[in-house]
């Protein structure tokens, strides 16, 4: 009895040990660093299940089987918790999801004889993977190809659980098929090239995520459009008007490759911009100085950003409600 207690208190502090490092703040904001907390954290915990379940059938004993169980549970709830932080939930809730589900797995495998742990540890890993694919397929984070490849892995473990669990129930967990090396190892191995999977796809996320943010934070540009407009329409006509905002977003595109399209005009990064505009549509698309001179500098970034056509059909541009 006193050794059961001392292994359950172990589990539970191994689960709540980790839970507290992974969350610094169980009620905060969802964050991409706290999403990599948490990534990190079901990295150490898949590779330390591995080590103690390798420890074990080392001859370690029942309790580096016992905390190998509570930490192979806990990796991917704690992957379940951090992909619901993408979802922009706080991660108070499914944290403590995940502490339940470890607690009851090292509940079961310190007091129940084995191994009726076997199968509920195989159970609550192919529920844990499966709350992670659904949590992936939910996350509104960009870009989704990494999220979508972590919810192909998550579901693919999930019934690689099941499937491993019925074997040993119904060929029995002491039989020849379940105790030969060929069982253990390619389940170790599967473990970790899932883990890795995951955790590259993570990384690659937060590297992308990285990328947007910091092209969302470039430097306020100015727009330069085609300053009254049915002045213009009136002189030229609708059609080369329009034909004049595409090139002017063209001769944009040559001097800033960020430039951004916006409603009859373009947002650029340039010193001078309309003198500086003005000079490379002169130059590169034939415009007569009457044409140029109906360019202007509006307020600066802040409006609505519109990709820049690359096509030489023209765009449909609406003339201003009177």
């Amino acid at each position: 009895m006193a050794l059961s207690v001392t292994l359950l208190a172990i589990s539970i502090a191994v689960v709540a040990s980790v839970l507290l490092v992974a969350i610094p703040h169980l009620g905060g904001p969802s964050t991409m660093r706290l999403f990599l907390r948490f990534t990190l954290a079901f990295l150490v915990c898949a590779v330390s299940a591995c080590v103690l379940y390798v420890i074990s059938r080392a001859g370690g004993g029942m309790v580096f089987q016992i905390v190998g169980d509570t930490a192979m549970v806990l990796a991917p709830s704690l992957l379940f918790v951090g992909l619901c932080v993408l979802t922009e939930r706080r991660a108070l809730e499914p944290g403590v999801l995940a502490f339940a589900l470890t607690v009851t797995v090292a509940v079961v495998s310190t007091t129940v004889p084995q191994p009726t742990p076997l199968a509920v540890k195989g159970v609550a890993v192919a529920v844990a993977c499966t709350a992670c694919a659904w949590a992936a397929l939910r996350a509104p984070a960009e870009p989704t190809r990494p999220l979508l490849v972590i919810a192909i892995v998550s579901a693919g473990y999930a019934v690689y659980s099941i499937v491993r669990m019925l074997i040993g129930v119904g060929a029995g967990w002491d039989s020849a098929t379940v105790l030969a090396g060929f069982f253990f190892v390619p389940a170790m191995i599967t473990g970790v090239v899932a883990a890795a999977v995951v955790t590259a796809c993570a990384g690659w996320l937060i590297v992308a995520r990285a990328r947007l943010d910091a092209a969302r934070r470039r430097s306020a540009g100015t727009l330069v459009v085609v300053g009254d407009w049915r002045l213009a329409t009136a002189a030229y006509g609708q059609e080369r008007v329009r034909m004049l905002v595409v090139q002017l977003q063209a001769a944009a595109r040559d001097l800033d490759p960020n430039a951004v399209g916006v409603p009859r005009g373009v947002e650029v990064v340039l010193p001078s911009p309309v003198a500086t505009l003005g000079a490379r549509v002169r130059d590169a698309y034939g415009w007569n100085p009457d044409e140029v001179a109906l360019l202007s500098d509006a307020v600066p970034t802040g409006t609505v950003r519109l990709p820049i056509l690359r096509s030489s059909r023209p765009p449909r541009v609406r003339p201003p409600r009177t």
